[in-house]
């Protein structure tokens, strides 16, 4: 129909935009040679929804009415493409409700091609909505992700297509986890929980490592049973609940069917750290080089500097260290891996909080061994990984790492510690991406 161009309304807001005055001056001559092709879009009160740069061309041409078409005749499709097309110029949709509308205009658009058995894509919505195909390819792919709360939570789009990826990346990393622990001959099932990059085994360590290939570990770091017997000691009997024997005689013969496999399990030339009892330091290095191992005979120390021992006070020295023995299984000509940074054979770091263990070890000690005997990617075993400090530092220095505990409620622990680091690092990187 044709409608006065004098009771036409025009909101005020459309004037927001600048007009482009080349291209209006072409729109300008093709109206003038050629007619109105497409009516501008009104509602029942005459409010202009669609065409104002039309409506601007028939003003210049000294005209006094325009054709024009009814919103609430036009179909559903075509109403909410200019729905969108409005909306999108006065930038009144947020990210998320621009993704969902490009998403439904595609979809009624494929709806309606398949009727006709003709083929529609994301490029021919990019076309009818005159947006460019990487704009519609991803927020289509948005539209798709507003299930995930990490994502649709974004307040912008940037940062929504930043997490996109970012959880399109976790997925790659979680298959190529899972995949690397089964060449390795571990398996994500009931005994173990797998993640980001490493894998926890609810088992008793000597049929867990029975499973692992030969040679495809590139660092051991532990910190087996000691033989201390630990309920004979005052404050260990009120804080320490364990089911598995401590005496001398019972870790020794664990020792012994453990020895093999670490050595058979570790790469040639690669390192060994082991925390053990001085008093038996000569048991120790004996068993281990039995087995292969090339040992020095020093041991490195942490002094647990600002810290009380575990002792009875009036019976007997404070003991504040902890002793540890490195290795490595050599290679052919005796050859071993070289330190990839100094480190000192004695540190000095406060006992941590006992938040994940009794016996938990500081991770920044743990980190100038791991980094400096190993690389990133690379596989770490820790066959007693207690509260898991071993594997906090492997997530931390980006190495995979595999634990094997044999108690549960020390596994339990070791998995939420984990999980909680994963959960922390995507935070954080939310938290960047805005």
């Amino acid at each position: 129909m044709e409608i006065e161009i004098a009771n036409i309304q025009v909101a005020s807001d459309r004037q927001r935009q600048e007009e482009d005055e080349v291209a209006l001056a072409e729109l300008v001559e093709s109206i003038k040679n050629n007619g109105l092709i497409n009516p501008i879009v009104i509602d029942r009160n005459n409010k202009l929804i669609a065409g104002g740069r039309r409506l601007t061309a028939h003003i210049r041409l000294g005209r006094q009415t325009i054709e024009a078409r009814y919103f609430d005749s036009l179909d559903l499709l075509t109403q909410k493409i200019i729905e969108f097309d409005e909306n999108d110029k006065r930038k009144q949709l947020t990210w998320q409700e621009t993704a969902r509308a490009i998403e439904e205009i595609h979809r009624l658009q494929v709806a309606q091609s398949a009727e006709t058995g003709k083929a529609w894509s994301g490029r021919d919505t990019a076309r009818v909505l005159g947006l460019g195909v990487g704009r519609v390819a991803e927020d289509l792919q948005l539209a798709a992700s507003l299930g995930n709360e990490r994502i649709a939570g974004r307040p912008t789009r940037r940062g929504a297509i930043d997490t996109f990826k970012r959880e399109r990346e976790l997925t790659v990393i979680r298959e190529l986890a899972r995949r690397r622990a089964t060449s390795m001959g571990l398996s994500a099932d009931a005994k173990a929980t797998s993640f980001l990059t490493g894998i926890i085994t609810n088992d008793d360590c000597r049929t867990a490592l029975a499973n692992i290939a030969d040679e495809s570990v590139d660092l051991i770091v532990t910190d087996p049973p000691w033989g201390i017997d630990w309920d004979k000691s005052t404050q260990w009997t009120t804080k320490w609940i364990a089911t598995y024997s401590d005496d001398q005689e019972s870790v020794h013969a664990l020792l012994r069917e453990v020895f093999p496999h670490l050595f058979r399990v570790l790469k040639p030339a690669s390192h060994l750290y082991i925390f053990f009892p001085i008093q038996e330091i000569e048991w120790w290095v004996r068993s281990l080089t039995e087995c292969g191992f090339v040992v020095r005979q020093r041991p490195l120390i942490w002094y647990k500097s600002g810290q009380p021992g575990i002792s009875d006070v009036y019976t007997s020295f404070l003991p504040t260290y902890e002793t540890i023995l490195w290795g490595y299984k050599p290679a052919e000509g005796n050859v071993r891996r070289l330190f990839s940074h100094p480190v000192p054979d004695a540190q000095a770091w406060p006992r941590p909080a006992h938040l994940w263990h009794e016996n938990e070890k500081p991770v920044e000690m743990l980190d100038k061994w791991v980094e400096t005997s190993s690389e990133i990617n690379e596989v770490v075993l820790d066959p007693f990984c207690g509260g898991a400090s071993t594997l906090a530092s492997c997530f931390g220095l980006g190495r995979y790492f595999i634990g094997f505990e044999k108690e549960l409620l020390n596994y339990t622990k070791a998995c939420e510690r984990m999980k909680q680091l994963e959960e922390r690092k995507e935070d954080e990187t939310d938290a960047s991406q805005g």
